[in-house]
């Protein structure tokens, strides 16, 4: 998790406050912070907190735009402010997006390809805190979140959601101000003093209650903007109060007298200590945006509040040397680089962090590229001026930008699914899968020896198995049920009046559920799939809150529904590679068979030892090193053996171990398919081709569709 840059303010055209005083302190400051997010990032691998500075920083600049309208008496015109702002924003983004799919497609597994294209479309868009957000929830797409190139664009996206916000939200206060006669400053306070008390308040209970989604939430952060608002609007006080009592202490000394500075040299001071020290104090990425990340703001407000002292000590004196000055100038461009970097770097070496040299040389690297990237794109198009003549033709260059960014994307996503559509169409003769395991399987003349396996490796981690549609009517969930069940339960139609197969446990039977559904669909039968990933189908068992009150809810579904038949793991393999049957599991399935319902029993799967898409990746797909056994316990007699005897002629036991792991082998390709997308598991794509063999398992145990 990275720090937000805000666009670069050149110094030809400074950063002022309402009181138009040029304030070079502040593009320092910004410098500062920059440096103290890469610095963190490549030796520490910890957050500076300086991400909080830029929100705070980019809200206060902000404010001060259009408070310099409202004194001219000029309309807001936020349209305008959006093709300016965006104008900026976009070059650099679009540059640094581009090549940062250069590096992930010459350096990563293909696995990586697709899920960084989605945060390419996601950081043009300035919607990658939700593409983060989306992603750290969903237990389906855990595998692919890795440590994207693309991770410090969600800074970005909040902040260009503020950038689209704020305006209106001044404009509206403005003109509400207008119609009561009341001055813009007050209504704009209450205004920001409101979104600053709900924001902070959601914020502390996310963070308490789901860190890892407040971390990139825009509403937890919105009061981060705020505060920076609240401070444009008073500081242009604050400094006339101070000048004032500046000449009335000259005033009564008969000529003229400084301003005590000592204060505010030392306010100055603890501002940057205090924010130097806040990232190696504070768990920034554990415990923010709650209460906690009024420390990195309370330290800028520090720096702004103490001003330009003139002092040989001060703070500003520092924060306004030329190295501190071209600091801020290329502090977007080094935000938006030195991340991609860093993240390519160690994915491509496996380090966990970069070392004293190599640290260096990605530093001094990323300096020289946000140099060229601050002198070949972001200064010419801000000052150009034809761009900047008119508003619509600054919105013209930040659309093209926007379409020149978007198209090669959208076009390399089209380009993947165009490959596995491809490979698919030829499925029958060059990807059988588990049908080459049949006894009497006999390959088809028109295979390609050399075809592609699928699914191929930038979709793996995409081949899910899903329902197609709501459940509905009879088949819905009670009133009861529906607070667990109603997202969870999903339809494969069948044949009207055919029986129905229900499919109920963890993401491991979703997965294995392909095969069932192939089964059912060439029988008119209807599958109803109720899975919760991570959570297996144990009514009786005490797994976790969440988990138990699924099971519960299925239990009671399946009980009151009375389905044909149900689909259920009925033994766990666990991480320590024991494989077990969860207690209550016989309780169970003698309920389901009281209730009329056939249960296949089907057996775990194994947990493997590698990554087998990567593996495959490495090794190709023949490699020896991607093979591993079949895990002792699952090739010994099954443990819910006593469990099967005892139920009866209703439950019929499935073990898919030998088709997953034929000749009790673990290899990652069978029949020109990839078996498992991850360690835990199987491809969609495999599961459907295990449909014959499943098929002659579940007729030996008599069941018949």
């Amino acid at each position: 998790m990275t720090a937000p840059a805000i666009t670069s303010a050149s110094r030809e055209a400074p950063a002022a406050t309402h009181a138009g005083r040029f304030r070079p302190e502040l593009h320092g400051l910004r410098g500062l912070a920059i440096g103290l997010v890469v610095l963190y990032h490549v030796f520490f691998d910890r957050v500076s907190g300086g991400v909080d500075v830029f929100l705070f920083l980019s809200a206060f600049l902000l404010v001060g735009t259009f408070l310099r309208k409202v004194d001219r008496g000029e309309p807001a015109r936020p349209a305008a402010y959006w093709a300016r702002t965006f104008k900026r924003l976009l070059p650099p983004t679009a540059v640094v997006s581009l090549a940062t799919l250069g590096g992930v497609y010459l350096l990563l597994p293909p696995e990586r390809w697709m899920p960084a294209l989605t945060d390419a479309i996601g950081s043009l868009l300035h919607v990658e805190n939700w593409v983060l957000v989306q992603r750290g929830v969903d237990y389906y797409a855990a595998d692919d979140s890795g440590s994207s190139p693309f991770q410090h664009f969600w800074s970005l996206s909040i902040q260009g959601q503020v950038f689209l916000l704020w305006p209106l939200l001044i404009a509206a206060a403005v003109l509400v101000a207008r119609r009561l006669g009341r001055s813009p400053r007050t209504v704009l306070a209450v205004v920001f003093s409101l979104v600053l008390v709900a924001s902070f308040a959601w914020s502390v209970h996310s963070t308490a209650t789901q860190q890892e989604v407040a971390y990139f939430d825009t509403a937890a952060r919105l009061w981060e903007f705020a505060a920076g608002s609240l401070l444009g609007l008073a500081l242009p006080q604050w400094e006339q109060w101070r000048a004032r009592r500046t000449a009335r202490r000259s005033h009564r000394a008969g000529g003229p007298a400084p301003e005590r500075t000592a204060v505010w040299v030392l306010a100055g001071w603890v501002g940057i200590i205090a924010l130097v020290a806040c990232g190696l104090l504070v768990d920034v990425q554990g415990a923010f945006p709650g209460w906690i990340a009024a420390w990195p703001l309370a330290a800028a407000g520090l720096v702004l509040v103490s001003g330009t002292t003139g002092h040989r000590f001060g703070v500003d004196r520092v924060l306004s040397t030329r190295p501190a000055a071209w600091l801020g100038d290329v502090s977007y461009g080094l935000y938006l680089v030195h991340w991609p970097l860093l993240a390519l770097y160690l994915a491509t070496t496996g380090k966990p962090r970069a070392g004293i040299a190599d640290g260096l040389a990605l530093i001094l690297a990323s300096l020289l590229l946000a140099w060229l990237l601050t002198r070949l794109v972001d200064a010419p198009i801000r000052r150009w001026p034809w761009a900047g003549a008119r508003p619509w033709r600054a919105g013209l260059v930040a659309a093209t930008c926007l379409v020149l960014g978007l198209a090669p994307v959208a076009g390399a996503q089209q380009y993947l699914l165009g490959q596995q559509r491809e490979a698919e169409a030829r499925a029958v003769a060059d990807n059988p899968g588990a049908r080459v395991l049949e006894p009497d399987y006999t390959p088809h003349p028109d295979a390609d020896p050399d075809a592609e396996v699928l699914p191929t490796a930038a979709l793996a981690s995409k081949d899910w198995v899903s329902g197609e549609e709501k459940c509905t009517g009879d088949l819905a969930p009670a009133a009861g049920e529906a607070e667990q069940l109603d997202a969870a339960c999903r339809v494969v139609p069948g044949d009207p009046g055919e029986p129905v197969l229900v499919s109920v446990g963890d993401s491991r039977m979703e997965q294995f559920s392909a095969s069932l559904i192939a089964l059912a669909q060439k029988h008119g039968w209807t599958v109803v799939t109720l899975w919760k990933g991570g959570c297996t189908y144990a009514p009786y068992t005490s797994l976790s809150a969440e988990c138990d009150a699924f099971g519960d809810a299925a239990h009671e579904y399946l009980l009151r529904t009375q389905p044909e038949a149900v689909a259920a793991a009925t033994t766990a393999y666990g991480r320590d590679g024991s494989e077990s049957v969860l207690e209550g599991t016989d309780r169970a399935v003698s309920e389901l068979t009281g209730a009329g319902s056939a249960v296949i029993a089907v057996r775990a799967l194994p947990r493997l030892e590698v990554d087998p898409a990567a593996c495959v990746a490495e090794h190709g797909a023949d490699a020896s090193e991607c093979a591993r056994p079949l895990p002792a316990p699952l090739a010994e007699d099954r443990p819910d053996a006593a469990l099967l005897e005892a139920a009866g002629e209703e439950v019929h036991a499935v073990d898919p171990n030998p088709l997953v792991c034929p000749e009790q082998v673990c290899t990652p390709v069978v029949g020109n398919v990839l078996v498992s997308l991850d360690r835990d598991h199987l491809t969609g794509t495999y599961a459907e081709s295990m449909q014959t063999g499943i098929d002659a398992q579940l007729r030996d145990a008599g069941f018949s569709w």
